[in-house]
């Protein structure tokens, strides 16, 4: 067989992440099967945004052979067990935890009903697991040392997306990934509608068999030659912006580092709130049809506080969607060029990484990429779909009508036609694995339980359904018993940092101790 060239262009995360997996999945225990090069644009500033992870990407670290301790220096990483949204439901005074470890004994799953037929005086997610109470503790996920808990917690990771990049560039380059520094200008396209070759600002000409498009929403080549269009998700999805700040801890050091990204609703959208081991990075999430770029960064700038004064702010525009194919002749779109939903639950990151070992798998090593690219197609739209409908859940089930925003995301045209099926199914059963189509789901009945319930699904039903009187609800003994060990002796986030990492102690004017 002869021995294919994969020409990825753009770099970023998208970029880095398709080439080290790539190289990885498909050369893998040395085999030479493929050439991999990648043209990045010295010139594209990146976005660097998506610092937030979750759970699978642990697979990348597996796949790649990789440290943790030594990913997490190299991206200043801190851990992260799962979001806290705060005033989701309501204006103020209202907080949920969607967190990643839940617990159930070795039967039928009946929290979800149990907690339906109670008061509700204790919040769901503290009767199926012992993270959202660590996390207000602020200790790790992680024991000290090597020590190794019985029931392992689920975690992702916060970091530093250019880091990750650049890491993740130094790995496959060292692995063999040809790195070009280069501005595309001109694309060659094959009679048969393929492309055969891209040109560059340097006088190159680079040929390849198959091309990865990860240009992000310029879409340089999937859009822009092949001219593939785009479904648009933002008759769901209404925010279209983000105002982006980092606050290094040397400037404000808020006297602990959470192990839990914060997201923090206001008039138009919402603020995320993630820590690294040097910084905060928080960002306003908003609809520009509601708020200006103007009053979105004094919101900003209000939650945040005097302290950040004289810290700058940039806009980010984005677009809510997906490619309405992704791999169209010999080309697939990876990262923003080939859709992108609001980062509500970290899924950025994680949707070039599916996607990237997704076609590795179905690599078209024989030139036959018919029926490889319908089923990739499927898979990814799928994935987006399933993305779009979580994300949207949120939005639907707030009972906020304090602004105009809050107002229409809660109108039925905004609520997706499937997930107002599935609320009146989940008033006759709780949410369970049946009610999910395939194996790749991101988001199954458990995550579906936590942010239903930690939105009060239906409150008013589930009254009426079973009467006034409800018994209260009790948090499981496995649950008390494993909180009483862990509360003992876990670390707090910060030391755990510290003793892994080596991360400064800081005093709470951003000096260190």
């Amino acid at each position: 067989m002869k021995k294919k060239h994969i020409l990825i262009a753009g770099g970023g995360s998208a970029g880095w992440i398709t080439a080290a997996l790539m190289n990885a999945v498909i050369n893998r225990d040395g085999r030479d099967v493929v050439d991999i090069s990648l043209i990045e644009s010295p010139d594209v500033p990146r976005i660097a945004v998506g610092e937030a992870t979750i759970p699978p990407i642990h697979h990348i670290l597996n796949i790649l052979g990789i440290d943790e301790l030594d990913f997490m220096k190299a991206t200043d990483a801190t851990l992260k067990q799962g979001i806290k949204f705060n005033n989701w439901l309501r204006k103020e005074d209202h907080s949920y935890y969607h967190q990643f470890s839940r617990y159930a004994l070795n039967t039928i799953d009946t929290f979800g009903r149990e907690w339906l037929k109670s008061d509700r005086a204790v919040p769901f997610a503290d009767t199926v697991s012992v993270q959202p109470t660590l996390c207000e503790m602020n200790l790790s996920p992680k024991p000290l040392g090597r020590q190794q808990l019985q029931v392992p917690l689920s975690y992702a990771y916060h970091l530093n997306a250019l880091k990750l990049a650049d890491y993740l560039r130094d790995i496959s380059t060292a692995r063999g990934v040809v790195h070009h520094l280069d501005n595309i200008t001109k694309v060659d396209m094959a009679e048969d509608g393929s492309i055969e070759a891209v040109n560059t600002e340097k006088g190159e000409r680079y040929e390849a068999d198959f091309f990865i498009d990860c240009t992000g929403f310029t879409a340089l080549l999937i859009e822009k030659e092949l001219g593939v269009g785009w479904d648009d998700f933002s008759d769901h999805l209404l925010c279209d912006r983000a105002c982006v700040m980092q606050l290094p801890y040397e400037t404000y050091y808020p006297g602990r580092v959470n192990s839990i990204t914060h997201s923090t609703a206001q008039s138009a959208g919402w603020i995320w709130d993630i820590p690294l081991v040097n910084r905060r990075g928080i960002g306003h999430v908003y609809s520009s049809s509601f708020i200006s770029d103007n009053d979105a960064e004094q919101e900003l700038r209000l939650y945040e506080g005097a302290h950040a004064d004289n810290i700058s702010t940039r806009i980010v525009n984005f677009k809510v969607g997906k490619r309405k194919k992704t791999w169209v002749a010999n080309c697939v779109a990876l990262g923003l060029s080939g859709g992108f939903l609001e980062p509500l639950e970290s899924t950025g990151l994680h949707m070039v990484q599916l996607a990237a070992l997704t076609l590795a798998e179905h690599f078209p090593y024989d030139g036959e990429m018919q029926a490889l690219s319908e089923k990739f197609n499927r898979i990814m739209s799928d994935r987006f779909d399933e993305v779009l409908s979580f994300i949207n859940l949120h939005y639907c089930m707030t009972q906020r009508t304090d602004t105009e925003f809050w107002q229409e995301v809660r109108r039925p045209e905004r609520i997706l036609r499937d997930l107002q099926e599935q609320f009146e199914y989940w008033k006759i059963k709780p949410p369970s694995m049946a009610d999910f189509r395939d194996q790749l789901t991101i988001f199954n009945s458990i995550n579906y339980e936590l942010v239903l319930y930690g939105m009060d699904f239906q409150r008013d039903y589930f009254t009426k359904k079973f009467g006034p009187n409800l018994p209260p609800i009790n948090t499981p003994d496995f649950i008390t018993n494993r909180l009483n060990i862990l509360s003992k002796n876990m670390p707090t986030h910060e030391a755990w940092l510290q003793q892994n990492l080596d991360m400064p102690r800081y005093d709470h004017s951003g000096g260190t101790l």
